[in-house]
């Protein structure tokens, strides 16, 4: 059984993180949990997370790293000839976490709220309008994306990166992959193609219905 433990949930924000570790050649144990279910399985999250929020990442030696952003840096950072980001002397290499951190500090955020809208606000109604908004917000989001960036044929370029599959989880999530489609076909693109990689195809598979 590997030191590394992984705690993830099935289709939740784990699935890069399960890709990443992968593609790093990582070996890891699998912890998986559902948060906002009581048992074990949560309290053991809790006990190193506070936040019980997937994906927590327990090292060899005990350390703890959360949030998912996060985790795909210190793993491109601990493991550089994986490739899971461009080479330093790339002028990619910035772009690549500002883009992750843009998912993390914008999309990420709204997708929790829409989940959990009944932390925020108390009435049925309210509820409602914020999800309805949170999806309005995600859409602008895509938007931004799909304006800054020239996919050619992936996000950054030739070469997938963990940008690429950062994004492909977000997909999967609202406002759901038939507007992104739609609505930002050279995001979609890339986005297709990197679902196509034999990591991705395998984790998905384990995550995402088709």
């Amino acid at each position: 059984m590997s030191a590394i433990e992984l705690h993830g949930c099935r289709g939740c924000g784990s699935a890069v993180v399960e890709v990443m570790l992968e593609w790093a050649g990582v070996e890891f144990t699998y912890r998986e949990v559902e948060s906002w279910e009581p048992g074990p399985a949560t309290d053991a999250l809790k006990a190193i997370n506070p936040l019980a929020q997937v994906p927590t990442l327990k090292l060899a030696d005990g350390t703890i790293v959360t949030e998912s952003a996060a985790i795909i840096i210190a793993l491109a950072e601990w493991h550089p000839r994986a490739g899971l980001l461009p080479p330093p002397d790339d002028t990619r290499r910035a772009q690549a976490p500002r883009w992750i951190a843009f998912i993390a500090g914008n999309m990420y955020p709204a997708i929790s709220v829409g989940d959990f809208p009944e932390r925020w606000v108390k009435s049925d109604a309210a509820r409602a309008e914020l999800k309805d908004g949170c999806v309005e917000r995600l859409k602008a989001y895509w938007g931004i994306l799909e304006q800054s960036l020239d996919p050619g044929p992936y996000l950054l370029g030739e070469e997938i990166c963990a940008l690429d599959v950062y994004a492909a989880m977000l997909s999967r999530w609202r406002p759901g992959r038939t507007w992104i489609d739609a609505n930002c076909p050279r995001v979609a693109g890339s986005i297709a193609l990197t679902e196509q990689h034999p990591i991705v195809v395998r984790v998905w598979a384990r995550n995402f219905k088709r």
